[in-house]
């Protein structure tokens, strides 16, 4: 087997960059440097619990109306098990639609109660979105909204300072691997990582080597 065209040096040296981009994403790169690092200044995680904790109390009795309403469609909905996943595959038109719905909404509501319960503000401020986009039965009021929409501000700007300290952190990299990639020793370790991918060292299970038997005789 003829051994595999490797780039030239030249070619290893230019690459640089796309290793170190192509290794991991540059948030994985962030994590390892600073891990559970916070993007939200105290003043913004205290505001957007003030907006999320009581968003989720009152979203809470809105999606309560809507399944109500719905439950209320389907009055021979079998309360679990066996017979409801037959109930269900048995519906067609706008009793599947509801049903659908309100299997959702359910799912919603338990998701919006638990993360107020353990105060997973950000959980809450998805599921209002989920709501706003895609199920518009529900009217939110213009306070929720606007309340909302404060917490996407704030949620948008810690993700931009996340944004900027993990394109930091890669450039470092970069730059470091360009400097790196530039010396003999990193060209020589190149090398030797090469001949060992083209000529791997092949362990036979359940045989001495020969060195080995000769040292036993």
């Amino acid at each position: 087997m003829s051994a595999r065209a490797w780039p030239s040096r030249e070619e290893w040296q230019a690459k640089a960059e796309y290793a170190v981009r192509t290794a991991c994403t540059k948030y994985e790169r962030l994590e390892r440097a600073q891990p559970d690092t916070v993007w939200f200044s105290l003043a913004e995680d205290q505001e957007f619990e003030d907006l999320a904790a009581p968003a989720a109390a009152e979203f809470r009795t809105l999606l309560t109306a809507e399944i109500t309403r719905l439950r209320a469609q389907l009055p021979d909905r079998p309360k679990e098990g066996r017979a409801r996943n037959a109930w269900f595959v048995a519906l067609e038109g706008q009793a599947y639609e509801d049903a659908c719905n309100l299997g959702a909404l359910e799912e919603m509501r338990r998701d919006v109660q638990r993360s107020r319960r353990m105060g997973h503000w950000g959980v809450v401020c998805w599921q209002l979105g989920r709501v706003r986009k895609n199920y518009t039965q529900i009217a939110l009021p213009d306070h929720l909204v606007r309340g909302h929409d404060r917490m996407l501000e704030l949620q948008a700007a810690a993700e931009k300072r996340r944004d900027e300290a993990a394109d930091a952190i890669q450039q470092s990299a970069i730059d470091r691997e360009v400097v790196r990639r530039a010396t003999d020793e990193a060209w020589a370790q190149e090398l030797e990582r090469r001949a060992a991918i083209d000529h791997p060292r092949v362990i036979r299970v359940g045989l001495t080597p020969t060195s080995e038997r000769d040292e036993m005789t």
